[in-house]
């Protein structure tokens, strides 16, 4: 299959066009499937926010983790889980890979102590203020074959989608 872009396919769906480059309805039913778009799209997101991020050696799952505690003060590693959409059975290695890097310092918490509370180092805390401007970045070149409007039209739909 030739390389397609999210903007692209979307820009086919909105004109009446799903075209490909492929004739085939199989492989156009395939592409104007909601979740093979939004897969598409978020891997073309991700891909982004990687290259990016490879300048601090974080990776976007570590830079969620580093933002959510960065906002909220001390985590659990269970609030982290469930801030970033992360099963708990992984965050403790992301808390882990976080700490060996100089980024986090875990503790016991004092009332509950079977409870991890994880916060930012100094470090930790720098790496987090850059963030936002990495993430804007990454945006940027995501959503670089959008217009303006079409930016808020796509942010606006996808806000609606995941909104419960």
């Amino acid at each position: 299959m030739t390389e397609t872009t999210l903007a692209a396919i979307v820009a086919g769906l909105t004109s009446g066009t799903a075209d490909s480059g492929k004739s085939g309805p199989a492989e156009l039913a395939r592409e104007a499937r909601v979740g093979h778009l939004l897969r598409r799209g978020y891997h073309l997101a991700r891909e982004q926010s990687a290259r990016l991020l490879d300048d601090v050696d974080i990776t976007p799952r570590q830079s969620a983790a580093l933002q959510a505690i960065a906002a909220n003060g001390t985590l659990s590693q269970a609030e982290i889980g469930e801030s970033i959409g992360m099963e708990p059975a992984n965050v403790h290695g992301l808390v882990d890979r976080l700490s060996k890097k100089g980024l986090l310092a875990c503790e016991r918490d004092p009332v509950n102590r079977r409870r991890v509370r994880v916060r930012l180092t100094p470090d930790g805390a720098k790496i987090a203020a850059g963030l936002d401007m990495i993430a804007i970045q990454a945006e940027e070149l995501t959503l670089a074959r959008l217009s303006p409007d079409e930016r808020q039209q796509l942010i606006g739909l996808l806000r609606k989608l995941v909104t419960r």
